[in-house]
């Protein structure tokens, strides 16, 4: 990879409950749905980009609260 291009992910589609499911296991938590395979690949884009932003702006300040819940 050169210094100029984007680094690359994989992602992993799954098919339940009538939609389109991408999971991107380097990134945990990074998941995207769709109506097609495509939307859920291109979706998928969208969320690797949110979730390489919002990683970003955590890492550049501590947590306020930390909590332990029940799911």
């Amino acid at each position: 990879m050169s210094s100029g291009e984007a680094p690359r992910y994989r992602i992993v589609l799954y098919r339940a409950k009538g939609c389109h499911f991408a999971l991107v296991p380097q990134l945990p938590g990074c998941a995207a749905r769709g109506s097609t395979e495509v939307e859920a690949v291109e979706n998928a884009r969208v969320a690797i980009r949110t979730y390489l932003w919002v990683m970003q702006v955590l890492a550049a300040d501590r947590a306020t609260v930390e909590l332990e819940i029940k799911a």
